[in-house]
């Protein structure tokens, strides 16, 4: 069975390097003689699946183009690393150990929940980014069919949506961070 090949426009990606938010994307169209290269950025918005695509770069030099896709993974890397410096409560991801796990018969609405850290990309697997509290969605009721859970991150505000068994448990309030209580 031949394998899918992604594209963007009529750019076949071959290099794609997920950094922080985006991902950096390296794409050839064999078919376009004046500008075969193409680098751009793209977001996934989570809540529907749907990449985006911008800061698009054309261009025929080969050399170009991979110095562009570098110079932005570099870009996005020195990034993460002042939002890392920046935080200023240990980094460390929360365990199993430090949740109470969620059962089938529990409603998480209102909770603080944990994400599983390897549901998380690897620059993310922080108590900072794992804290987050359970709005709404079908996923916070007991016995839903339903896996859709709209939360809010504890540390940055920004709001998302994980299925339920994203979740590694409820934090046990002995282990809530004191930047959490908040």
């Amino acid at each position: 069975m031949e394998e899918m090949k992604r594209m963007v426009d009529n750019y076949e990606v071959v290099q794609a390097i997920s950094i922080g938010k985006v991902e950096v994307l390296l794409g050839i169209d064999e078919t376009n003689a004046e500008r075969p290269y193409m680098v751009c950025t793209c977001t996934r918005n989570h809540s529907l699946g749907v990449e985006q695509f911008y800061a698009f770069s054309v261009g025929a030099d080969y050399l170009e183009a991979v110095h562009d896709f570098i110079s932005r993974v570099q870009w996005e890397l020195e990034d993460l690393k002042e939002e890392r410096t920046s935080v200023e409560v240990p980094l460390s991801p929360l365990t199993q150990a430090q949740c109470q796990p969620i059962r089938e018969d529990m409603r998480i609405g209102n909770q603080v929940v944990v994400i599983r850290p390897e549901r998380l990309r690897p620059e993310y697997r922080t108590a900072v980014n794992q804290l987050v509290l359970a709005l709404s969605g079908f996923g916070t009721s007991a016995n839903s069919r339903g896996r859709a859970v709209y939360v809010i991150n504890l540390s940055t505000g920004e709001e998302a949506r994980w299925n339920r068994e994203d979740f590694m448990g409820l934090i046990k309030p002995e282990h809530m961070p004191a930047w959490a209580q908040e």
